[in-house]
């Protein structure tokens, strides 16, 4: 079963420093943790929902959810390049965790990788903000931002209570 996902490991590799050589095994199954983990928490489920279910239908996001799109793939990238940053530096065999070198290339030393995914981490928050930020100007546009799917194929304003038992997050996050 595929899952459905905004960000694409090709504009993942084109929009941060990530080599275009990187295998793309190592990253394209960081993308739906990344979207899970600091995603879906900002858009809440029913617009998450609504937005992959265009996605599925017509292969792509138009209008006004096409230009959200590009607030959620430049957040996505730069937290993809930090959850992925240790994962691509090291690896889990049967020896133990190993890192990668090559006879043409060291391991960066522990500082400079530090250093890297702090950045990669300060521009991740800059672009989580960004399309909060985004969201906030334009709620009327997504009413869905602030709403909860109920699980009775409606969806209802996060305070009328209809949470169920499945983890959601119906509010996304809000900072005001």
């Amino acid at each position: 079963m595929t899952t459905t996902t905004y960000l694409t490991v090709d504009f993942l590799k084109s929009y941060t420093p990530i080599s275009a050589n990187v295998d793309v095994s190592l990253l394209e199954n960081w993308i739906p943790v990344v979207e899970q983990m600091h995603i879906i928490p900002i858009l809440g489920t029913a617009l998450d929902t609504a937005l992959k279910t265009e996605i599925e239908a017509t292969g792509t996001l138009t209008g006004n959810n096409y230009t959200l799109l590009t607030y959620i793939d430049n957040a996505s990238a730069w937290y993809c390049l930090y959850e992925s940053l240790g994962w691509i530096r090291t690896k889990v065999m049967n020896k133990g965790v190993i890192q990668q070198s090559s006879d043409n290339s060291n391991v960066a030393p522990l500082d400079d990788y530090k250093v890297m995914k702090q950045e990669a981490l300060d521009k991740a928050m800059f672009f989580r903000n960004a399309l909060i930020d985004y969201l906030r100007i334009n709620s009327a546009l997504f009413p869905l931002y602030r709403s909860e799917f109920c699980g009775n194929g409606t969806y209802d304003d996060c305070d009328s209570g209809c949470l169920g038992g499945a983890k959601s997050y119906p509010s996304g996050i809000y900072l005001g």
